[in-house]
């Protein structure tokens, strides 16, 4: 059962059928200019707080930062386009890339000092494909083991 209808650009496709991601382009022709705002608004409102708490506490700043800024609009809009099984595979995928994006810090923090900086964030990229990729395959073969299709969202 392919998922690329409803609109989507990126489709996720059931446990029975392949797990490759594919990519649906048709999908961008039926999105409203008010959906672009909202998803602009929303990344605009959470790169503002995040740039003011840099200011108030510069440690943290970057922390703050790395929030996907666009990733609650687009779970809204996902979720009214699509249902909120689609907003759910959207959101472990999120999941996923922020687990990437983790060992691309560590990496690239614990690197740049002795390794310099394009060798550190070579590295760093490196992991996070690695580690992405890796804890993708994982997941779908977990799934493809046990027979588990993405579930519901949590209540509330």
């Amino acid at each position: 059962m392919d998922s690329a209808v409803d609109g989507r650009v990126l489709a996720v496709h059931a446990v029975s059928e392949s797990p490759v991601p594919k990519l649906n382009p048709q999908g961008l022709k039926d999105k409203k200019p008010k959906d672009y705002l909202l998803r602009f608004v929303f990344g605009a409102s959470i790169s503002a707080g995040a740039a003011l708490i840099g200011l108030k506490f510069p440690l943290f700043g970057g922390m703050f930062l790395a929030f996907p800024a666009i990733l609650p609009a687009s779970l809204t809009l996902v979720e009214r386009d699509g249902g909120r099984k689609e907003a759910v595979i959207d959101a472990e995928g999120a999941i996923i890339g922020a687990l990437g994006l983790f060992a691309f810090a560590l990496v690239a923090a614990f690197g740049i000092q002795p390794l310099g900086a394009v060798p550190a964030l070579v590295a760093a990229a490196i992991a996070w494909l690695l580690v992405s990729i890796g804890t993708y395959s994982g997941v779908m073969v977990w799934r493809a083991a046990t027979k588990t299709a993405p579930k519901g969202a949590a209540p509330g």
